[in-house]
């Protein structure tokens, strides 16, 4: 095992707070790097429910974020596919494998903030109630939904 730079893909740590770390991702053409990110506890289900899920995005038309929602997607754009996570519960969710372009986006409803955070939970990129953007989730370990 070797150490590297900090990228949301592994849990695994040393005493010392540096993180081994598997090789990283090389982005060609429609790979962003998150081919094989994933959130802890976030199984695959239709996305549109009240609760926590994962599908694949539409190639065609994209897959919009349910209302309600806070949304990652591993692309930045729909025509790359990849998967979108919809989180729906109010709580900090663990990221696994994310080391590179995304999208976020915030459907939350009622004025809930959505909150990309670091190693230390620290907040790097605070999102509104309507806010979406491509966003590089390398350094990201944490999502907030709201």
């Amino acid at each position: 095992m070797s150490t590297g730079t900090a990228y949301a893909q592994d849990s695994a740590a040393r005493a010392d707070g540096t993180r081994v770390t598997a090789p990283t991702h090389q982005t060609t053409g429609l790979n962003s790097g998150n081919d094989n990110a994933s959130v802890d506890g976030v199984g695959q289900c239709a996305i549109n429910q009240s609760k926590d899920c994962w599908a694949w995005i539409d190639k065609q038309n994209g897959t919009p974020c349910p209302s309600g929602h806070f949304c990652i997607y591993t692309n930045v754009w729909a025509n790359e596919g990849g998967k979108v996570f919809s989180l729906y519960r109010c709580r900090d969710f663990t990221l696994r494998r994310w080391n590179g372009e995304g999208l976020y986006h915030n459907s939350n409803t009622g004025g809930a903030h959505g909150y990309l955070k670091g190693s230390g939970r620290n907040v790097l990129k605070d999102v509104a109630p309507g806010e979406s953007g491509p966003y590089d989730f390398g350094p990201v370990y944490y999502v907030r939904a709201c």
